[in-house]
């Protein structure tokens, strides 16, 4: 059976316009990928993630609120690195300084304990190194 064609959805091209307004040029692939494994997938992650939940139903935040309390999500987690490289890219995108990347670290210790702060350091750390060296 053939699934439906979401990519001509507004609603997923609203999702599309979001996710390239924070992503870094080189991971648009993630969605052609995403949507070639499971185009119901990619249509749960970006009509409904990215465009509903992201930018419909959460006006009241800004971007960058919502980059931060993604990533500190993610660092309580620790399991998704490869997630908080990619928000701590956003995040440097959309304006967030590295100082206040770094002050919510401080923070999160509190919260979370300092052996998953540091997991994640390692990794924001990582990704300042490169981001800068692909935005000279």
């Amino acid at each position: 059976m053939k699934s439906p064609d979401y990519k001509n959805t507004p609603a997923y091209k609203k999702g599309v316009d979001v996710f390239n307004s924070k992503y870094e040029p080189y991971k648009k692939k993630l969605l052609d990928d995403l949507y070639q494994f499971s185009p119901e997938l990619a249509d749960v992650v970006v009509a409904h993630g990215l465009c509903d939940i992201w930018d419909v139903k959460t006006p009241t935040l800004s971007v960058q609120e919502k980059e931060i309390a993604v990533l500190a999500s993610l660092i309580t987690s620790c399991t998704v690195h490869a997630e908080i490289k990619a928000h701590t890219e956003c995040l440097l995108n959309v304006g967030v300084s590295k100082q206040k990347i770094i002050d919510m670290l401080v923070l999160l210790t509190l919260y979370i304990g300092v052996p998953k702060v540091i997991v994640a350091m390692k990794i924001i750390n990582e990704t300042f190194i490169e981001y800068d060296k692909n935005h000279k």
